[in-house]
């Protein structure tokens, strides 16, 4: 048995790994810039799901053509994933501030409101990215699948906030997952949550 030869598993396996290295750094470029970051998101996801479902695919050709089919229809989650990641990026500031900023009842209030927040939108870009729809049934239709699948939310919603949750709890080695994230960490985990949202968008 051949294990080394182009259709063997092990150069499948490397051959997906340099493609999602070239998805999360095009990705990261294109999301660096804030009117992009919406539309970036949601073209990672369609990408990832070609890479998914084996299909010919160059990630960051087709990356970028999703990005512009995607533009617009991406705009109103961008404004969500702004209003989330400015909200952790308070708390982050409150929770290491010197002084006390405000009572600990709003401090969990907001934290609560952000982890449901990130977890709506954990489902709302990937159905950007799979169906075509009116925004505003994408967002009920992100709320009720968060709602009913509260295992596949919480894996995801973790997946997602993974940055933070080393930074928070094991800040020694975020360094090197910084490194690592900023390799191939979004696009990883893009492809990892679709495994689980696959087969529910599938039903």
């Amino acid at each position: 048995m051949n294990m080394s030869g182009p259709n063997s598993g092990i150069a499948r396996f490397l051959t997906k790994i340099c493609d999602l290295i070239f998805l999360n750094v095009v990705f990261i470029l294109t999301s660096c810039t804030v009117v992009c970051l919406g539309a970036a998101v949601t073209a990672l996801y369609m990408t990832a799901m070609e890479l998914y479902r084996e299909r010919d695919c160059t990630p960051v050709r087709d990356f970028l053509r999703n990005l512009r089919k995607v533009f617009t229809a991406s705009t109103p989650a961008a404004v969500l994933l702004l209003a989330d990641l400015t909200l952790l990026a308070v708390l982050y500031r409150v929770l290491y501030a010197e002084t006390l900023l405000f009572p600990p009842e709003l401090f969990v209030l907001f934290c609560i409101a952000a982890v449901m927040l990130t977890a709506i939108l954990s489902w709302l870009f990937p159905l950007l990215a799979c169906f075509e729809n009116t925004f505003s049934r994408h967002l009920g239709n992100a709320v009720r699948l968060a709602l009913a699948n509260l295992p596949v939310t919480f894996f995801i919603t973790a997946v997602n906030l993974l940055p933070i949750l080393v930074l928070l709890f094991l800040p020694q080695f975020f360094g090197v997952f910084l490194g690592v994230w900023l390799l191939i960490g979004a696009a990883a985990g893009a492809y990892v949550n679709l495994f689980y949202l696959r087969k529910i968008f599938e039903q």
